[in-house]
């Protein structure tokens, strides 16, 4: 027998949503590891090593369970951004570059350090696509509690669904453009909205067509 709030793996666990401060320990990491590096003994490149190797990996955790507030992810993009131009927070720098380019990839004129908030819709969409194409009892759990005979694509975010929950509806419109759906029976394939036929859904190949029908989220 237990209390709520308690932690399960070092996962926070409650029956209400999760604040900023269920978020602290994954900023006390942060702190602690740059606390520890001698930052301004390093050169550009060894902070890039370690920005990606080490710094953009303690979350990883978390970010594969719930989506991250914006108020976290900008703290956490700070202390890579500092850590990167200036080492240490005792003597600043001229930031060359904006951080938002210096996350794209190497072939796209950033460095490759990695995006949080695209990491975060990443791994949470890793649960859809099991949640559709797989079986278990986690699966049949969220299928009775949330699903309830509907598709992924029918459901929407309710305010008493849980934070877990909740993050897998806001990665939901992302995860389903970027999907290709085999058709089966048709009866988890919108005809319009999904992928299905071709790169691209079929509102997007005959936009005219989709503008002027009444009846536009049917299913195969």
């Amino acid at each position: 027998m237990g209390n709520l709030p308690f932690r399960y793996l070092g996962i926070p666990m409650n029956h209400k949503r999760l604040n900023n401060k269920d978020w602290k320990m994954v900023e006390d990491r942060f702190q602690k590891k740059l606390s520890s590096w001698k930052g301004k003994l390093l050169s550009y490149g060894g902070r890039l090593v370690l920005i990606n190797s080490v710094l953009s990996s303690l979350a990883m955790f978390m970010m594969s369970f719930f989506e991250v507030p914006k108020g976290i992810l900008k703290k956490l993009d700070f202390y890579r951004l500092v850590f990167f131009w200036q080492g240490d927070n005792h003597k600043k720098k001229y930031r060359l570059l904006k951080w938002e380019i210096l996350c794209l990839p190497k072939d796209q004129g950033g460095l490759g350090i990695m995006n949080l908030e695209i990491q975060n819709v990443c791994l949470l969409s890793k649960w859809l696509y099991k949640l559709v194409n797989e079986d278990g009892v986690w699966q049949d759990l969220l299928r009775k509690k949330y699903l309830k005979n509907k598709t992924i694509g029918k459901v929407h975010w309710k305010p008493r669904d849980s934070h877990f929950w909740s993050g897998l509806m806001k990665a939901k419109d992302r995860f389903l453009d970027l999907s290709v759906f085999n058709i089966h029976n048709g009866s988890q394939t919108k005809f319009w909205e999904d992928k299905w036929l071709g790169n691209f859904a079929l509102k997007e190949q005959y936009l005219s067509l989709y503008n002027i029908i009444r009846k536009k989220n049917i299913y195969q």
